[in-house]
């Protein structure tokens, strides 16, 4: 299909099952079908001609890289209580971003045409945890990290691994490529934001209150 302009319905209905049934073993695998099952809408039969979009390739692409590296290990299974890593994300929409874990810490402010609604807020909260996987995927290899998230849509989007603004998914779908790559096991859960102190003053700027509250981690 990568080599192809124009599928049939039932093509993408064959290859969809097929990459559903490898999604039991490589679980965050779903977030790379959901473009390519978006693409069948408005098609009813089974002989109709479907126009491949940019979008739908890239995850193609996605499951080819992936599956030429996938060593054939099915995903381990844990309990949810079992977590090796906590981190903590903020993120401020006429400022920046903030990040922060066991002493390691990271903060930026955004770019202008992203500031006060140029972005959505789901974007922004799920900036951040591209971020983190990218900056430390190499500490964070084989795993399990619970990502503590104030934005409960946001969480439910990550714990899904789905979106259904196209950027906000697009962003979905570079995280979850990088968690495949380091072999992070993730999950989200939503933390209150008068808990979730450090990461907010971080995505503030507010440098003092930051460090007042991070004594004894840094």
């Amino acid at each position: 299909m990568l080599d192809r302009r124009k599928v049939t319905v039932r093509e993408i209905q064959v290859l969809l099952g097929h990459l559903n049934f490898a999604c039991r073993v490589v679980r965050a695998g779903r977030t790379f079908c959901r473009r390519l099952a978006l693409a069948l809408s408005g098609h009813a039969f089974p002989h109709h001609h479907v126009r491949m979009k940019v979008g739908v390739w890239e995850d193609l692409r996605m499951w080819a890289m992936f599956l030429e590296s996938f060593n054939g290990i099915p995903l381990t299974v844990w309990q949810e209580c079992q977590w090796d890593v906590q981190l903590f994300s903020d993120a401020a929409g006429s400022t920046g971003f903030g990040l922060y874990w066991e002493g390691r810490w990271c903060a930026e402010e955004w770019p202008n045409e992203w500031k006060n609604g140029g972005r959505s807020i789901a974007f922004l909260e799920l900036f951040p945890l591209i971020v983190a996987v990218c900056l430390w995927g190499a500490e964070l290899r084989h795993s399990r990290v619970l990502f503590r998230v104030d934005n409960m849509a946001v969480v439910q989007m990550v714990n899904r691994q789905s979106a259904r603004e196209a950027g906000v998914l697009q962003l979905m779908c570079v995280f979850v490529l990088q968690c495949l790559r380091n072999d992070i096991h993730f999950r989200a859960r939503h933390v209150p934001g008068v808990n979730n102190d450090i990461a907010d003053a971080l995505s503030r700027s507010q440098w003092e209150w930051f460090h007042e509250l991070a004594t004894g981690w840094l």
